[in-house]
This record gives C-alpha cells, structure tokens and sequence, in this order.
C-alpha cells in the first residue's frame, strides 16, 4: 500500500508538470467515458430495468392472429371464452382507453381515464391504498359508473383527501362514485390501440361496458381491446401459446367463420422491444468513440514515453524491474482515468437531461432514465477498461527500453524504435477506420431523414391546425345529436379571421390511427375467411379541403350527402388500384356494414399510415354528415393567419356552444409531421453528434502521430535539405505518411462499415444500408481532414534550418 501511495504522488508531479497534454487527454477520456455512462442510462432504464409490477416475468400481453391481421387487439367474446376455458393465467383483464371530462372550477378538463376489466389491477399485483378494487359485476352496462382515482390525481384534485371514497364526482355529465385510490407509482400498461403509452400517465380507471354475446357480430367481429394477462407460477409462454391456440381451434370448429389464434408476448418484449435496435445502434456509436478516445490518449502518452526514455534507462540500471515499472505507469494512467470519469460522470448528467429532453414520445420508460447505481458502477468499469486499453501498450512499450542504448543515444534512440512507431500508426489508423463506421451511420441517417422530409405527403401540413374533442353521451346520445353539434362547430370556426375550410374526421394522418374492416364488393360472390379488407375512416364535406388531400376522379362529399340520402363513400387511389385494376371505381357499389350498394362517389390521393412506411393501405372514407361511429372527432382547421393565434380562439368556440366541453391535443399539422420521424431524427442528432466528436478526435490523432513525427525526425530533415532537398520533396514525404495512415484507415473502415451498417436497415428509409454514395462521401470527407490535418505539421517542418536542426537531440 505504501508503495501504491508513492506511486499515486509520483504520478500527481508527472501529470502537473505537462499540463496541456493532461487536460486534453482527461477531456478526451471524459468525452467517451460521458458518451458511454449517458446511453447506458439510456439501456439501463428502458431495457435492462425490470418492470415495476411484482414477479413481472409472468406478465404477459395476448393478441389475435388472423390472416391478414398478425397483431390484432382482441375481441369481447373471445377474451371471454378465452378466460372461461384457459388455465394457463392466475388473471387476465382487458383495457382501452376511455376518457372523461371533468369540472370543479369554471373550466372543464379532460382526464386520461383507463377502461378495465375487474382483474386489471390484480393482473398488475397493485392494490387500492383506499377503498377497493372492481367487482366483475361491475364490468356490465348500468352498473360500471364507479371510478378508482391515480394517487397522483388525488392529491393534485383533491388535496389527498382521506375522505373521498364515497364521494360522487360528475365526469362527462354523468355521476360516477369514487370507490377508491390506488396505490402511488402505478404504471400503466401501455399499448398501441386506444391507449396512452407505458408510465403514470392515468387519471383514473372505471369498468369497461362490455356485452360479451351481442347479436349483431360484434362481439367476436370487432377487435378494439387489450389484453394483458399474469401466467400461472411455471408456466412459459410456449406453454400458454400451446394451450390457448387449443382453444382457438375449439373455436374454429364452434363457429364456421373463425380463422384467428393466439399470440402471447412477454410484456417487456411489447412494451421496449422496438426500441431495442435504436438504442443497441446508440450504444455501438458510443462504444466506438469510447475506443477512439482512448486511442487518441494511448498516442498521447506514447508521445509523452518519448521524453522519459533516458528517466525509464536510469531506474531500470538503478534496479526497478519491468513489472514495477509498468505498476508505476498504469497508476499514471489510472489517475488520467479517474480525472475523465469524474469530469466524464458531469457530461453524463448533462446528457442525460438533453437525452430525456431530445427523446420522442414513443420511446418508452423515459421516466427511468437517470444516472443511479449501475450507471455509476457502468462507469467505473468502463474507466478501468480505458486504463487497460490507453495505458498498457505505452506502459509496456516503456518497460522494453533499453536501458544502455537510451543512457548512450539519449531521446534520439526512440526514433530508431520501429516497432513503437508501427503501433502508433496502427492506432491512428483504426482510430480513423472506426471514425469512418460512425460517419457511414450517421451518413445513412442522414440519407433517411432526407428521404422522410422530402417525401410527397399526400396532404399539405403547412396553414392547418388540429384539436381533438368528445363528446359526453350524456348530453349527446345519438349520432343525430353529435352531427348538429359538429356542424355547428364548423359554421362558429368558419367565422374566424382567415379560416379557410375546416374539416372534422375520425383521425388525420400520421397518429396511429389503424381501423381496418371487411367489406364485399357488390355482384361478387363473398367468401367470409377471406373478405377483402381496408382502412376506414370518417370524414366531413370539408375534410379533404382542410387537409389539402388531393381528389383524384369524382367529387368530394357534399352537405347534402346525409342520413336520408343514399349512402356514399370516398376511396383513395390505392382502393382503386387493388381492387378495380384497370377499371373506374367511382360508380361502383360495396356492401358495408350491413348497407348494400354504398356507391363510391369519388377518389382521392394516398396517404400513407406512418412517412416511413412502405405504401398507403387502401382506404375509405364514410360521409360523417351521414353515418357516424361515436363521439369522438378529430377538427382541422386550415387558416392563412398566424397559427398561434387561431390556437388561442379554438377552446372559445367550443365553450361557446357548450361550456362544460374542453378539448385537447391542440397541435399545427407540422407538430404532427414533426412528432412522427422524431424517432429518426432523434437516432440521426445523437449518431451525428458522437460521429462529429469521432471525426474531431481522429483528426487529431494523425495531427498528433504527424507532429510526433515531424519532432522526431527533426535531425533527419534537416540532414535531407542539406543535402539539397527541395521544401516541396520534404512536404511530400509528410503528408505521404499522413496519406498512407488515412488511406489504410479508410480502407479498413469501408469494409467493416459495410458489414456493420447492415444492423441499422430497421432504421432506415429509402436508402440501402450499403448506399455506396454515401460511403464514398464519408470516405473523400474523413480523407480531406486527415490530409488537412497532416498539412499543418508538414508546414511546420518546412520551416526547419538544416544547422538548428543537425544539432538537435
């Protein structure tokens, strides 16, 4: 111990007697340390963290698999006939999001609220911390207005009231009786369809009003819910899958018309599995710039080595054996290490705050994401792995010196050292080969999002502003009821200064929005297991216009197109396209939904689900004014005046028509442009960014290895210009050296950069991850700056006079 403490001081004087080169190499190792430490937050809270539900490996979320539907929610009677007949679960429940209004003051608020069956909680293993959970009874229309508020809800809405159970709150203009408070820190589920995403981000749950056995079809025809279920102790997902695929084929032969099965997912596997290939990516990146930095600082104290080769010679003869040299040395850099991970652990902090703040909405467990314990432990591992991987190989360079012919030569013996100078060019040159892996993604990244921004929408974002409302059954019970009020709504928001057109409809693009439904096309003979399908969508006489999609052939709706008139719809082009090849769709008949002979009156342009999805899904459009589904609607609102402005008149105008109504989610059509490549973007500014510091710390690596050189074969140039050497023949053989380094770095790079980018193909976007434009801009790029960074030591020795020069040592 005593001799670590001499080594640790010793090493103190050496770090404080070069202090620039110590503080670029403790910035550099801080950089990747950082980098590293902040993505691992990243990995640590949102993959490797369990779930915060007990024993949540059984926990598991079930789907139905039909033909042309390989991820389906679930149906009422099949989730019924599922629980009725499995033993595979200890509990399961189903769960949609069913949102309510709520006043205590003078404006009406919208609340997140969760519909559930009565084992939700008990599939979760949370308990009520006041009052009780959900009788199944109360899954039943008539019997379901009772509400279990969030404990964060409570305390913000009531005060944390004690008192509250019992007490009748009036939600959506109906009574609801508070029967309890749950528990705090639950996190909701998550999910794709009608509900908000993984975390706290629910007010309140209350029964689902499900009628398991409808006549009308529904019950099995309609799937609309989640399902999330506990596995019993033992039992694996192969084995649920087994049993539950049983029973599907019990229900294949009980109803002639069932095609489905069962599809089990362990819920982690749901809820971040998306994400897995976006974050390995990020912690690639980081894990390369961590091996650039240290490359950089191994040079560095290599460059350092070669003024203590003579101090090595002496304690070498004076009796320090190799080991107690290289101890010496490793404590050395040790030190380095620890000074990056402490300043390193200050930029985690920091990237972390820009990672949450940068991340899209749909990467999920963000609230996890901090630096904790094993982020720290993360760090110290990564600084005893940068110890190993900057020090050892000058420490050992070190210890091999020759101690007569440093004692007899003096500094000048290092340049005669060739195999110290291979591993300094092989440094730099994989130091340049994993810059040009970074720059390659970052490359294709960037070759994405371009492609995403360019891409032809198929609707026009810019001037357009969306809200979304729902209506309460209460004080709008029929779809006569809700239409007035819609067209009502229009006519108030048409008078607004620079309003253009506004257009009410079930959705708007680019929102996840999925509905899918069978149909038959009219004079066909129908097959029920293998009905066409296709998108739909509800939409008003001005919806086309607000959103600027384009029509293709026929007319847009029109106010007359209402209840008594004949039914019609709209198709976009890839309906047209898939199913009247070669023909003229509009005139055409469907059969929908129990209404023979829906005539097609026109066709629109496509727009697609998602901007980076492969092409649109054929689509159909019902006329609003004429059929409605439900309360629920979406309102655009397409203005030439400031948008900010129209935001701020929105809610006035609907309070003006009804003043318990709030609505939400007001955004402009690019917020929703923007919000859906955030994901890519996101990927595209952090790659970039570690790609950038890559390309910054390669450079200089070879300026370093180059200047090294230059210093190091000062007496040999100045011996050549002596002997006549032009400065032009000098600054070649320079920047050749420099040259070979970049072309065998670049070299290298290409071919792993080939095989390596292939990982990313799940985020990319019309461009092949072997795009070779790309390679061959990053390749000229990194090119360019490694000859730029050789220019200036080259410059440098141009200025050498040869007398100076031969008396140089």
């Amino acid at each position: 111990m005593e001799t670590f403490a001499q080594d640790v001081r010793y090493g103190i004087r050496m770090l404080r007697r070069t202090p620039g080169p110590t503080a670029i190499a403790v910035l550099t190792l801080a950089l990747g340390i950082g980098a590293n430490a902040a993505i691992f937050s990243l990995v640590n809270g949102v993959l490797l963290r369990p779930l915060p539900y007990p024993e949540p490996g059984q926990l598991v979320r079930v789907f139905s698999v039909w033909p042309t539907q390989p991820h389906f929610p679930m149906a009422v009677a099949d989730f019924y006939d599922y629980r009725q007949r499995t033993s595979v679960f200890s509990s399961s429940a189903l769960y949609a999001e069913r949102d309510l209004d709520l006043t205590l003051s003078d404006r009406p608020e919208h609340l997140s609220g969760m519909g559930v069956t009565h084992e939700y909680f008990r599939v979760l293993g949370y308990h009520p911390s006041l009052g009780r959970d959900f009788d199944e009874k109360e899954e039943y229309k008539n019997t379901n207005h009772v509400v279990i508020l969030s404990d964060r809800f409570w305390r913000t809405h009531f005060e944390a009231d004690a008192n509250i159970v019992g007490r009748t709150l009036q939600l959506s203009g109906e009574p609801f009786t508070v029967i309890g408070v749950m528990s705090p820190g639950v996190q909701h589920v998550g999910g794709d369809f009608h509900t908000p995403g993984h975390g706290d981000s629910v007010d309140f749950w209350w029964p689902l009003a499900l009628q398991p056995h409808k006549s009308d079809g529904c019950d099995r025809g309609c799937h609309y819910l989640n399902m999330v279920a506990r596995l019993k102790p033992g039992v694996t997902v192969a084995a649920a899958s087994a049993a539950m695929n049983s029973i599907a084929e019990q229900f294949a032969h009980e109803l002639p018309d069932y095609n489905g099965h069962a599809l089990i997912v362990p819920l982690k596997e749901e809820i971040v599995g998306r994400a897995r290939l976006m974050i390995a990516v990020l912690m690639g990146t980081v894990g390369f710039l961590l091996l650039i930095a240290c490359v950089n600082v191994a040079n560095l104290a290599l460059a350092r080595a070669s003024s203590r080769y003579r101090e090595i010679a002496i304690r070498s003869v004076l009796g320090a054996g190799g080991i107690r040299i290289i101890r010496q040395l490793l404590t050395e850099n040790l030190l380095l290490a620890l000074l990056g991970c402490g300043f390193g652990l200050i930029f985690a902090e920091l990237g972390v705050r820009g990672l949450v703040a940068l991340s899209p909405e749909k990467l999920p467990r963000l609230q996890f994401v901090h630096i904790d314990t094993p982020v720290l432990v993360f760090a110290a591992l990564i600084t005893a792995l940068t110890v190993v991987l900057f020090g050892l190989a000058p420490a050992l360079a070190l210890a091999k010196t020759n101690a007569n012919q440093s004692l007899k030569e003096g500094d000048r013996a290092v340049t005669s050292g060739g195999a110290r100078a291979y591993l300094r060019n092989a440094l730099v040159t994989g130091e340049i080969a994993l810059a040009l892996i970074l720059l390659a993604g970052a490359g294709l990244l960037l070759r994405t999002f371009v492609n995403l921004e360019r891409i032809d929408a198929g609707f026009n974002p810019a001037g357009a502003i969306s809200f979304h409302i729902q209506l309460p059954q209460k004080r709008y019970p029929s779809p006569d009821s809700q239409i007035r009020f819609y067209k009502g709504l229009a006519e108030r928001l048409r008078t607004l200064p620079g309003v253009e057109s506004v257009g009410i409809g079930s959705d708007i693009p680019w929102t996840g929005y999925d509905e899918n439904t069978s149909f038959e096309i009219a004079g066909l003979p129908s097959d029920p297991n293998h009905s066409p399908e296709a998108r739909y969508h509800f939409a008003s006489p001005d919806y086309f216009r607000a959103l600027a999609i384009p029509l293709v052939r026929g007319r847009f709706f029109e106010v007359t197109d209402e209840s008594k008139a004949p039914r019609v719809i709209i198709v976009n082009a890839a309906f047209a396209q898939r199913f009247y090849p070669g023909e003229e769709a509009v005139g055409k008949r469907l059969d929908l939904w129990g209404s023979k002979g829906t005539t097609i009156v026109g066709v629109v342009g496509d727009v697609k689900d998602t901007p980076d999805a492969p092409s649109a899904k054929p689509a159909f459009y019902w006329a609003d004014w004429q059929f409605s589904d439900g309360d629920e609607r979406v309102v655009t609102v397409r203005a030439t005046t400031n948008l900010s402005s129209l935001a701020a008149a929105l809610p006035k105008q609907v309070l003006a028509l009804d003043n318990d109504l709030p609505i939400t989610d007001i955004r402009s059509l690019d917020e929703v442009g923007a919000h859906a490549i955030a994901t890519t973007k996101f990927s595209l500014i952090l790659v970039g960014t570690f790609a950038g510091l890559a390309l910054i710390l390669a450079a200089i690596g070879i300026f370093g290895v180059v200047s090294y050189s230059v210093t190091q074969r000062t007496h040999e140039i100045g011996i050549r210009m002596a002997l006549g050497a032009s400065h032009q023949n000098v600054l070649k053989m320079i920047l050749k050296q420099g040259a070979s380094l970049a072309a065998f770095g670049v070299t290298i790079g290409l071919f792993a950069a080939f095989a390596l980018t292939r990982i990313m193909r799940g985020l990319l976007y019309h461009v092949s991850a072997s795009d070779p434009w790309t390679y061959l801009v990053v390749a000229l790029v990194l090119a360019a700056i490694a000859l730029a960074a050789c220019y200036i030591p080259a410059r440098r020795a141009l200025g050498i006079e040869p007398l100076v020069a031969l008396r140089y040592e």
